[in-house]
């Protein structure tokens, strides 16, 4: 009784008067004195709540409707989903006005906002159609909806009903059967056109739009012998009339109708029993040929425009007839010359070929036939965009033409590149870089896949026979003339792909081609040198450098040469791009020259001429290079290995010079024999005759230590070794052991050799793993660190070897592999820490059965390896003790249990020394992030208590390991998971001892900032004393800034990314409703700034040359949309020159001299201020100098003094210049006469000053001080600057 008093009480008051209340959005504007509740609120803060809340669904449902005020509007505007208890799926602020439960109208429950009249509408409307449904005892299913619906569509009259009963419409149609719908058509149809003719004129947009949906939705799910109806057409030309409609959301609305339909109709989605094409195509094509004609492309013609827009997305279903009269249509409008109606139809043309139609819509020869129509189409080379469209156009017609028939479209690309071709010489760089792009579009798409047929035609064509591909390379090849200079760039990019898509099967064809360009590398100041490396370089990928020495020969053989050697740079070029040819050649060719060069070195270093005998040595190392590339998969290894074996055996023992690159060849050669059984025996044979050759290379000690090539040979003899007989590698094992006990062996030896047994562990016997491994385990406590490192990676390889001989050893010898490891702990040096530490992870990984003793041993030697100098020993240790945790998961059921047993292990070290402590907060650092969805909330609890505590100790060691160890568990659980010790670690990161917290205070904001962004600024701050308020209120300013920046940065990038010139079309019938759906989301998002679309249909003639003749095809290339002799404007302002240009662009740099203007000089001032500046902050702080003013640059007319000198008579007499009396300038005393700057004068003081340099001048806090003994002198020389100005003027 007491509380519905209360009730009424408040019901009364809120009908007297409202009282003061705040203005919408100031109710935080003002700090109020009394803060009872808030302290109140405080104080809970994180405190688990006694008893059951009264915070219910039902209490906020009461408060809700106690917030309705006088004028019905709803207050609150939360938009999120709240939990609720029922059973639906979903519960938000729109739940409270419907009891809707069907799922078709989620949509509207929970995407649409509260503040909009229209969506109150809808959601009162479908609340009624609910209830009655309810009442009626129905089960809400969609049918149930429909025919409540549309009998609410015969009873309501305002606009605004009728637009929320028919969205609801356009939503439960999508879901109604199909059977329903076709039962019912006459009557659904007749109830639809109704409502839309009485409010075709009408205001509402959303209801003509949900209409039209509705009417294409109906259309859709009809059969294909319903069309034949006259019915059926009469509506479907209802919806084709709003087409032009114009409003453009109408319109657009239309076009997704028509697109529903022609696309998606039942029947045309059924597979392979769909018809080729829907009824209603020829209907909606003689509709579009119908407007276009009435409206044609003169003036406006804003219908025109429509209709090729809708043309764009559906021209791929109609019947071929169709697309034939259509396309003749819309190439009559487009000679109109308008730019506007010529670029739709450009889209509309794209549209069609880029959509992938079938032959029955567009066959071959109608396509052939459009692309010969739209050369009358092409547009001035001087014009941007219609340049562009038309180009796309061109590419997508060639590629659907080769999709359909091969032959035909390689017919026709001859004129297309020639074209392309003539772009090249535009003024506009735009259509240079389009025509490239499209000719490399159509090399790809069109001449690549037909290469087979096309090599076949041009071996059996006679020669001087001019197929496709031979007119093809004679447009590219005029583009190397020089009236293409400024294009070689991107006619070079062209020949690229062009030898990449033909040099395999036509090589011969491209020789002159190769020469030519070649050729252009000798013209003077070539600018285009890395395009021409480029497409040599694809020249002799694919050609081969047979083909290309043939074409291009390098001029050199080693007698009578050019000292210049002027081809010398094909050399690089093969080396960087030879790969997959023959082997062969580069015997027969490239090693005589090599020999012949090399003896003409020796002849040169004979004589005394250094000269000639460097440069053959560098060219015919040059040479040499050139095998690793030879040898990447070579097409003739079996047939040319053998005549090049004794050369290359020669070359690694008796040429170090050549030996990396040798060996690098013979690795290739390995590798690529694995590939091939015939070639890996061929390979192999030689293994006799290598091996032996790089065993003692490599075991030979270096006269220089720092030798790199050592790395090389014993990786050249691991790949020999893969490959050789396995009888051979045993052998070669046992002579290493014998070695290795030889007496007076030296230690380097005894390294190499274990290196040598290193690579052939995997390959030998169980027996001789066995023996391997007892010969290291006697030098795992050897002095030498060396030796003993080496046996460890020994013991590691063997561990983790996959072979089956190590794993039969390791399975029988695992305990005693154990034994030896924990005995050789203690005599382990720290360069072996790393290889003993993987070691372990391996046994680990093996290790069937739990074993607690070998834990216990091995958790503190890794923990302590966590603070090892080596980089490679700290990652070992993580990783042992992961593989440890892991180890303990799989020996134990109880996951939660083994990992608590396995942090309480680790966690006993933090009772030890300072540097234990913080060798163990690393390690559980670790683990922790590996195992954190594992960890219970009891074991996170006992190490949050821990590391707290450990937050206040005096060892900064400790102190700094516990704040990494802090940042961690920050970043690796959530703020739910957190929430409970946040009290607790505020407390504790507060606390520190004095000298930590200053040390570490960087750190220790860091974490700050991770709290903040994690719990919130206010309840931090809540948490924090006044000593840290100031560092909170630094960290929220700076996130506050960098989140700023972040999105002006993104806004920039959104502004500057480049739209696609055509956009793609919808695929699916999902894509297409899916566009419906979106539309309404669309409308309540901020409208963007309106197209200016004045600028867009302005259009320019061309003049110049004879009268034109506007009835002639080519009138259309006189049309321009761009605006002749208008550049470019540069999207970034170019920063004003510190200097002077003359009108070529060149910078203009002058000594100050006594005819200087005053204003000139005014400029010093600033750049003192600016030198004192940076001397006072220091050299990371220097401030950029300011801009000058326009007039202090002087005039760009000014240049530097002419060479010629006035002298003799007449107009060459000598001028004398009139100079003005100045006074005295006291500064031109100390000015040099030869020379610039200042000199000094005996007897008088020296014309600068000294500022002496400071360390203590860069400290922060000092700032102010430091600056302030330079005030007087700034100002006095300020003082000094302005009177000297003033007595020039005079």
């Amino acid at each position: 009784m007491g509380s519905r008093k209360i009730q009424q009480k408040l019901v009364s008051k809120q009908k007297k008067g409202k009282g003061k209340r705040w203005k919408k959005g100031q109710s935080s504007s003002s700090n109020p004195d009394i803060k009872t509740y808030r302290e109140a609120a405080k104080n809970r803060f994180f405190q688990t709540s006694k008893g059951e809340s009264s915070l219910t669904i039902d209490a906020l449902a009461k408060h809700d409707e106690q917030q309705i005020d006088k004028d019905g509007d709803v207050s609150f505007k939360a938009e999120s989903d709240v939990v609720s208890a029922a059973g639906k799926t979903f519960n938000t602020w729109a739940t409270n006005w419907t009891e809707c439960t069907n799922t078709t109208f989620g949509r509207v429950h929970r995407y649409w906002a509260s503040n909009s009249a229209f969506h109150k509408e809808v959601l009162a409307v479908l609340a009624a159609v609910t209830e009655v449904i309810k009442t009626q005892g129905g089960s809400e299913s969609e049918t149930e909806y429909f025919a409540a619906l549309m009998t609410a569509l015969e009873t309501t009259d305002s606009e605004e009903s009728l637009a929320a009963v028919t969205y609801l419409l356009s939503l439960v149609l999508k879901r109604v059967p199909a059977q329903v719908l076709k039962s019912r058509f006459s009557e659904i149809a007749k109830q639809f056109l109704d409502v839309l003719v009485k409010h075709s004129e009408g205001q509402s947009t959303a209801l003509l739009k949900s209409l039209l949906l509705c009417l294409a939705l109906l259309l859709r799910v009809q059969e294909q012998a319903t069309w034949s109806n006259s019915s059926t057409q009469r509506v479907y030309q209802g919806l084709l009339a709003f087409t032009v409609h114009r409003k453009p959301k109408v319109r657009k609305a239309a076009h997704q109708g028509v697109n529903i339909i022609l696309r998606g109709g039942t029947f045309m989605t059924q597979g392979e029993t769909a018809p080729p094409y829907h009824p209603a195509g020829s209907m909606t094509a003689k509709f579009c040929i119908q407007v276009i004609e009435q409206c044609g492309g003169s003036g406006e013609s804003s219908d025109t425009l429509h209709i090729l827009t809708l043309l764009k997305d559906i021209m791929g279903t109609f019947s071929l007839n169709s697309v034939k009269a259509v396309c003749e249509t819309i190439l009559r409008v487009m000679t109109l010359s308008n730019v506007m109606v010529t670029s739709c139809g450009m889209k509309a043309l794209f549209g069609l070929f880029s959509g992938t139609p079938k032959p029955t819509t567009l066959n071959a020869e109608l396509n052939a036939q459009i692309i010969t129509a739209l050369y009358d189409y092409q547009p001035s080379d001087n014009d941007v965009q219609p340049m562009k469209a038309w180009l796309a156009v061109m590419e997508a017609a060639h590629k659907n033409l080769a999709r359909l028939d091969e032959k035909l479209c390689r017919s026709h690309l001859p004129r297309v590149f020639s074209i392309c071709m003539t772009c090249l010489l535009s003024e506009r760089m735009e259509v240079a870089c389009s025509a490239t792009k499209t000719m490399k579009e159509l090399l790809k798409a069109c001449l690549a896949p037909a290469m087979d047929g096309i090599s076949v035609l041009v071996t059996s064509a006679p020669s001087g026979a001019n197929t496709p591909l031979h007119k093809i390379i004679k447009a590219l090849e005029t583009g190397l003339g020089y009236q293409f200079h400024a294009a070689w760039g991107l006619v070079l990019q062209v020949f690229a792909v062009l030898f990449e898509v033909a040099g395999k099967e036509c090589p011969l064809l491209f020789k002159k081609s190769v020469l030519s360009i070649a050729n252009l590398r000798d013209s003077p100041r070539f600018p285009y040198k890395a395009e021409l490396d480029h497409a040599i370089g694809a020249a002799v990928k694919y050609l081969g450098p047979r083909h290309v020495l043939e074409a291009v020969p390098l001029n050199i053989t080693g007698d009578d040469d050019d000292y210049t050697f002027p081809r010398s740079w094909l050399i690089p070029v093969i080396r960087d791009n030879v790969g997959n040819t023959e082997l062969g050649f580069f015997t027969t060719y490239f090693l005589p020259l090599a020999a012949k060069l090399k003896k003409r070195s020796l002849e040169a270093e004979s004589t005394g001429n250094q000269v000639v005998c460097k440069s053959y040595d560098a060219l015919q190392r040059q040479i040499w290079s050139l095998l690793p590339g030879f040898c990447n998969q070579p097409t003739d290894l079996t047939q040319s290995f053998k005549g090049i074996c004794k050369i290359l055996g020669s070359a690694i023992s008796e040429r170090e010079d050549l030996r990396v690159e040798v060996m690098s060849g013979l690795r290739k050669l390995i590798n690529k024999s694995k590939e091939d059984e015939e070639c890996k025996k061929e390979v192999a044979r030689f293994a006799k005759n290598f091996l032996p050759i790089l065993f003692n290379l490599f075991t030979t000690e270096p006269e220089n230590t720092k030798d790199t090539t050592r790395l090389a040979v014993l990786e050249t003899t691991k790949c020999y070794l893969h490959i050789a007989d396995t009888a051979l590698v045993n052998t070669y094992c046992d002579k290493c052991k014998e070695k290795f006990h030889e007496e007076g062996i030296s230690s380097f030896k005894r390294q190499a050799l274990l290196d040598l047994l290193l690579v052939m562990l995997p390959l030998v016997e169980e027996m001789r793993v066995k023996e391997i491994f007892q010969l290291v385990t006697q030098f795992l406590s050897d002095t030498d660190k060396t030796l003993q490192k080496k046996c460890y990676r020994v013991l590691e390889d063997l561990c983790g070897s996959p072979s089956p001989a190590c794993q039969g050893f390791l399975t029988q010898n695992l305990p005693g592999i154990q034994g030896v490891l924990l005995n050789s702990l203690s005599s382990s040096s720290p360069s072996s820490k790393a290889p003993r530490l993987r070691c372990l992870i391996n046994i680990f990984k093996l290790l069937p059965e739990e074993q607690k003793d070998f834990l216990l041993a091995v958790v503190p030697e890794a923990i302590l390896c966590t603070k090892e100098i080596g980089e490679k020993a700290r990652s070992a240790s993580y990783l042992l003790l992961v593989e440890m945790g892991r180890a303990k998961i799989r020996w134990n059921k109880d996951e939660n249990g083994a990992l608590e047993d396995y942090f309480q292990m680790v966690m006993a070290g933090l009772g030890g020394s300072p540097q234990m402590v913080s060798s163990t907060l690393l390690a559980l650092t670790r683990i922790l992030y590996e195992f954190k969805a594992s960890i219970s909330s009891s074991l996170l609890e006992t190490i949050v208590e821990n590391l707290c505590i450990l937050l206040t100790s005096k060892t900064r060691e400790v102190v700094k390991a516990a704040l990494g160890f802090m940042k961690v568990l920050l970043s690796a659980y959530p703020d739910t998971v957190l929430a409970p010790h946040l009290k607790q670690i505020m407390s504790s990161l507060v606390s520190q001892k004095e000298d930590c917290k200053h040390h570490f205070r960087f750190k220790a904001k860091e974490i700050y900032a991770k709290l903040i962004k994690k719990f919130g600024y206010e309840t931090i701050f809540g948490l924090s004393p006044p000593s840290i308020h100031k560092v909170l209120v630094n960290i929220k300013k700076t996130q506050e800034r960098a989140k700023k920046k972040k999105k002006e940065k993104e806004e920039e990038s959104e502004e500057e990314s480049d739209q696609e010139h055509f956009k793609s079309q919808p695929e699916s019938m999902d894509e297409l409703l899916r566009d419906t759906d979106s539309e309404e989301e669309g409308e309540t998002k901020g409208a963007g700034k309106p197209r200016d679309r004045t600028q867009a249909k302005l259009a320019w003639l061309q003049e110049g040359g004879d009268i034109m003749d506007f009835l002639d095809p080519s009138a259309s290339k006189k049309v321009l949309a761009t605006k002749p002799g208008e550049k470019r404007e540069q999207k970034t302002k170019k920063k004003e020159a510190e200097f002077k240009t003359a009108p070529d662009g060149r910078l203009i740099i002058t000594e100050s001299s006594d005819e200087e203007e005053p204003e000139k000089m005014a400029g010093d001032d600033e750049e003192l201020d600016d030198l004192l500046n940076a001397i006072e902050q220091g050299a990371g702080n220097v401030k950029k100098t300011k801009k000058r003013k326009v007039e202090d640059l002087g005039s760009d007319e000014e240049g530097p003094a002419p060479k010629y000198k006035a002298g003799g008579g007449g107009i060459h007499r000598p001028i004398v210049k009139a100079k003005r009396s100045a006074p005295h300038d006291p500064a031109s005393e100390y000015r040099a006469k030869k020379a610039g700057g200042d000199i000094k004068k005996t007897g008088k003081p020296d014309p600068y000053v000294y500022l002496p340099l400071n360390f203590q001048a860069l400290n922060k806090r000092k700032k102010a001080k430091m600056t302030g003994r330079f005030t007087n002198l700034v100002k006095g020389a300020k003082k000094g600057a302005k009177k000297g100005a003033k007595k020039k003027k005079m």
